[in-house]
């Protein structure tokens, strides 16, 4: 069994049907047995959050292999969602407005005279009816990790100073450390995650980031992995 672990893609719709074509024509994928498994920031800054969500929901339905992760933005979704928070004006400095344009909402006819709890409970409603039932189930199933034995994905990394068994969603949502990030950080398993953007892949013994910035660099990027082996093949938009 292999496992494609997807990086950040935060509503870039070219680049991941062109990620999707490279991994499901792939010489090694095998739709039977192969799981895609997404770390996470679907949505937000790029233009098309929704389309992006559709595309992955049809793979789904298409009997292709799929574990969905959170990410920190979807955590603001969430939030805003389905925990009714008034977080609007925190998330737009995450890119909020791209995704709710994708819905065909735009956030400034709403808080143009202000954040007041009411008007966020309208767009709410709005974003609620604009919503089909699949992304409302989409966003609600999302989960926080996915392990192997030699292998924990995530959407932003771990507390390097903690074991994984006392890891927080926190940790697991927004990690950023120089202890984390240090080429000789060790684990009890290699930590594959995104959320923290590099110009390349990194590739190290306990760590594999592939969030390459799609959304400002145009790359978006994926590895292939097993628990059967030590190989690690990485696969982007930009390579031929």
């Amino acid at each position: 069994m292999n496992l494609f672990a997807i990086g950040d893609i935060h509503g870039c719709l070219s680049q991941l049907t062109i990620l999707h074509k490279k991994i499901l024509t792939d010489d090694k994928f095998d739709p039977k047995k192969d799981i895609l498994i997404y770390l996470g920031d679907y949505i937000d800054r790029g233009l098309n959050s929704k389309q992006v969500i559709d595309q992955i929901i049809k793979l789904k339905n298409n009997n292709i292999k799929t574990i969905h992760l959170k990410g920190n933005h979807e955590e603001f979704f969430q939030d805003f969602l389905f925990n009714k928070i008034n977080n609007i004006k925190k998330w737009l400095n995450f890119g909020a407005d791209q995704t709710f344009k994708s819905y065909d909402i735009e956030i400034v006819n709403f808080i143009k005279n202000g954040f007041a709890d009411d008007v966020i409970d309208k767009l709410r409603n709005v974003l609620l009816e604009k919503m089909s039932n699949e992304h409302i189930n989409f966003f609600k199933k999302l989960e926080i990790s996915f392990s192997t034995e030699k292998y924990l994905f995530v959407h932003a990394g771990i507390d390097a100073k903690k074991t994984l068994e006392d890891q927080t969603n926190l940790d697991f949502l927004w990690s950023r450390s120089k202890d984390f990030f240090d080429k000789n950080f060790k684990s009890q398993k290699i930590i594959v995650h995104g959320h923290t953007p590099e110009p390349n892949i990194i590739n190290d013994p306990y760590r594999i980031n592939i969030d390459t910035g799609c959304y400002f660099s145009g790359k978006l990027s994926c590895v292939c992995l097993s628990d059967s082996n030590k190989s690690r093949r990485f696969i982007n938009t930009t390579s031929t």
